[in-house]
């Protein structure tokens, strides 16, 4: 008992010593404290992407990139800085357990991790270009930007026109992509999950259709670090008309891309990543071949959506399917026709009574051409790829929801210093309105980059690129990708001092 006793008094007695010590510490506002404001911005420095491997019939992988840094870092000379290294994400082997826990395919079997050349890019304010690492048929490709050249940096997987068909994403753990059915014109849908990173990911991937959720996705996959596992989803949604994709991580990171086409594996397009689930999204980048596309709207949750649509076209908002709001079941992704809207450029803004996230398919060469609910453009916005060359034409549709709005178009061409400057397009979008840009290549006939900065005092606009067929932007449509913003920096939160962790209660 005695021993217990003095045990008991020597734990008290440390507690006692560290609470004195942290009462005697503790921050007052009269002594300088360290904590951090609420508002504190800082520039961003570091910028971790992954592309995935080109779409089947395409050839090899090209990597479209470009670095806008801010015109603060322009001013102090620190613009010079920094790099982005390309590296190799080969598929998982064969047989190995962190890419067969849910028996998918790997495609080909991969080598070690970062397999391949190391490409190494440092020109700021110009695009790049590149053939990707190890660029076989298969291989991904991470990329890693450091310093000033992670400021305002966008990377996109390209065509041999330097094209951007998907943009590379940032590793994440809730992503969601909105389709056509393999009944409706993609019999294969391929999703690929890349890990750069150094830690195993545990994926959770949920497909909804028409006919509700999947089954056969309920095992989690392992992607081990610096590989990436290719699973086909087309197994899964035999007679479906839309598919909504739900790709979750309950441990570790990924970047996921999808890929649908015809069974011929030619003729495919990538979908661009989905907003998530709110009760208002706005779908950018309707083009006047809009009147024959279809609108896709997944509903995650376990209550029916009532969704109203409006069109914000160039004459105002329209309801397509008038004032009745549209029924989408609870589970499940419905399709519905825009046959009503008509020869405008437009968005579509979708309120419902309960989360939603929406995409539309709008014809065009192969299957056609996806946008997806997106968000406003913050900053600056940055699409890197866009073709000079190859008899088509190149167009951004800018959209003002809410109150007008004002953006300023600039570009950036290929090569050291970006080649001949162009002088800068300042658009303006009433709100409520639709307004769509041509957009003229800078002198070289080389690929460029576009970059969208709202401007002071701008409601918020979202923007999406637009590359069609032949002159002018009713031809045919090749691609659609909404406008990402790319930051040069970003708002801390509010820290304090705080004792807290040996403190309870503090």
């Amino acid at each position: 008992m005695t021993r217990r006793l003095g045990t008991l008094a020597a734990v008290l007695a440390v507690l006692a010593g560290i609470y004195l010590v942290a009462w005697r510490t503790q921050p007052h506002a009269s002594s300088g404290s360290t904590a951090r404001p609420a508002g504190t911005t800082i520039a961003v420095t570091s910028v971790s992407r992954a592309c995935p491997p080109p779409g089947p019939g395409t050839g090899v992988a090209r990597v479209a990139m470009v670095a806008i840094p801010s015109q603060a870092a322009t001013a102090a000379g620190t613009a010079a800085a920094g790099t982005a290294r390309l590296g190799a994400i080969p598929s998982a082997p064969a047989g190995n357990s962190s890419a067969s826990a849910a028996g998918q395919s790997t495609g080909k079997p991969g080598g070690s991790p970062g397999q391949g050349n190391q490409v190494t890019a440092s020109a700021l304010g110009a695009l790049t270009v590149t053939t990707a690492p190890a660029p076989t048929q298969y291989g991904g490709t991470s990329v890693s930007v450091m310093g000033t050249m992670a400021q305002g940096f966008e990377a996109e997987e390209a065509t041999a026109s330097g094209m951007g068909t998907v943009s590379c994403t940032h590793p994440g753990s809730d992503m969601w992509f909105i389709g056509t059915g393999q009944q409706a014109g993609a019999p294969t849908t391929s999703l690929y999950l890349m890990n750069p990173g150094n830690v195993a990911a545990s994926v959770e991937v949920t497909l909804l259709t028409d006919s509700g959720v999947q089954q056969g996705l309920s095992t989690p996959i392992m992607v081990g670090p610096d590989q990436y596992v290719w699973e086909n989803i087309g197994h899964f949604a035999h007679g479906s008309v839309v598919i909504g994709l739900h790709v979750q991580t309950s441990s570790g990171q990924v970047a996921a891309a999808v890929w649908q086409g015809p069974a011929s594996g030619s003729g495919g397009t990538w979908l661009p990543q989905a907003a998530a689930p709110a009760k208002q999204v706005v779908i950018p980048g309707l083009t006047t071949a809009s009147s024959a596309a279809r609108l896709f709207v997944a509903v995650p949750g376990a209550a029916d959506a009532q969704v109203k649509v409006v069109a914000v076209t160039a004459h105002g908002p329209f309801l397509p399917f008038g004032p009745t709001p549209q029924d989408a079941p609870a589970g499940a992704s419905s399709s519905f026709s825009l046959a009503a809207l008509g020869t405008s450029a437009e968005a579509l803004v979708l309120t419902s009574n309960v989360p939603i996230t929406a995409g539309v398919v709008v014809p065009g060469s192969g299957i056609g051409s996806f946008t997806a609910a997106a968000a406003p453009v913050t900053g600056q916005g940055v699409i890197a790829g866009n073709p000079a060359s190859g008899k088509v034409t190149v167009g951004l549709v800018l959209t003002a929801p809410a109150g007008g709005g004002t953006v300023r178009i600039t570009l950036a061409g290929s090569g050291a210093g970006g080649g001949q400057p162009t002088s800068p397009q300042v658009v303006h979008v009433p709100g409520g309105r639709t307004v769509a840009v041509t957009v003229q290549p800078p002198p070289g006939n080389q690929p460029f980059a576009i970059v969208v900065t709202p401007q002071p005092g701008s409601g918020p606009v979202y923007a999406a690129r637009v590359v069609t067929s032949g002159a002018g932007l009713s031809g045919s449509v090749t691609s659609i990708l909404p406008v990402p913003s790319a930051p040069t920096q970003v708002t801390l939160p509010p820290t304090r001092d705080t004792y807290g962790a040996v403190l309870p209660g503090g």
